[in-house]
């Protein structure tokens, strides 16, 4: 097992760790991340003396190298300490990222001996549900690239206000955009393009708090 371990790199581990704990659809904290990283292959993920702990620093590692654009941009995240503001924390995979994952979760699946992932879905129906009931989701939907969607109805659409910032924003569009990746639903990826050109810049950084 141990041979068949050595395989796998850090990044190979810390991002079928991401997905299988629901990071195609969420963030998820980094110490969850490392914590499962060390029950799945404890060698990789824990300290050198005190081998029964699990050592966060090469799953930060891999976090903060699968991020760049030169290994793909494969993650959107950072950390809960360097957080830049309120409820945004923690790592997610990008459209990239979950195409990598289909690309080789097999081979990491064999190398790991685990079963087929199944991630639950309930919250993400949930919030699906709510984009599908939204008057921007329908407009969109009726008129495609002539719709007329206001602000408010952008927002809402997203479970936001008019008030929430663009951080937010652009992580929930994120989150539409993984999402409609993983479930393979096309409407939801061309919303999420098509917001993104019409409110390109209330969703540029510092154009709103």
């Amino acid at each position: 097992m141990k041979e068949k371990v050595n395989k796998l790199s850090n990044m190979d581990v810390v991002l079928y760790v991401l997905y299988k704990l629901g990071g195609w659809q969420k963030r998820i904290n980094t110490e969850d991340i490392t914590l499962e990283c060390f029950k799945v292959t404890p060698r990789k993920f824990s300290w050198i003396k005190y081998p029964r702990y699990p050592d966060i620093m090469p799953v930060l590692f891999s976090l903060e190298s699968a991020k760049k654009k030169q290994y793909g941009a494969l993650v959107v995240g950072e950390t809960e300490r360097k957080r830049t503001i309120k409820l945004i924390g923690g790592w997610m995979l990008t459209v990239k990222g979950i195409r990598w994952i289909k690309d080789n979760i097999f081979r990491i699946e064999q190398i790991l001996n685990e079963n087929k992932i199944t991630t639950g879905r309930l919250s993400t129906d949930r919030k699906i549900n709510e984009l599908y009931k939204s008057i921007a989701f329908k407009k969109f939907i009726a008129l495609q690239e002539k719709a007329n969607i206001s602000h408010a109805e952008f927002a809402e659409s997203l479970i936001c206000t008019v008030n929430t910032g663009v951080k937010i924003l652009n992580d929930r569009l994120e989150q539409l955009n993984s999402v409609a990746e993983e479930l393979n639903k096309e409407e939801i990826k061309n919303y999420v393009n098509f917001c993104q050109k019409k409110f390109e810049s209330l969703l540029t950084e510092g154009a709103n708090k």
